[in-house]
């Protein structure tokens, strides 16, 4: 299965309680078809067709990592990565 982003939205401190998101999740959790619309709404690049082959955790993260990156930044900033998410990614060529 493909990877959109594995940024996922990190936790707030006491250091971001005066960063006011851009985009707030709703309380309630959000349908397949609610969270391909939000996705499309925030990235009008995605299309439904290609966002059909990620399954519904990997989309929610993504949405997570849109909501993220739409909030303001500042040196109080930051993220939390994800405990699947490497660090750092290599690729070696086989000869």
């Amino acid at each position: 299965m493909a990877d959109l982003f594995s940024i996922a939205r990190s936790n707030r401190s006491d250091a971001h309680a005066s960063c006011k998101p851009l985009m707030q999740a709703p309380p309630a959790a959000l349908s397949r078809e609610q969270v391909v619309d939000e996705i499309i709404t925030v990235n009008p690049s995605a299309t439904a067709n290609f966002l059909a082959q990620f399954d519904d955790q990997l989309l929610s993260k993504y949405l997570d990592h849109l909501r993220f990156t739409a909030q303001p930044r500042n040196g109080k900033s930051s993220w939390d990565r994800p405990g699947d998410a490497p660090a750092i990614m290599v690729r070696r060529r086989v000869v």
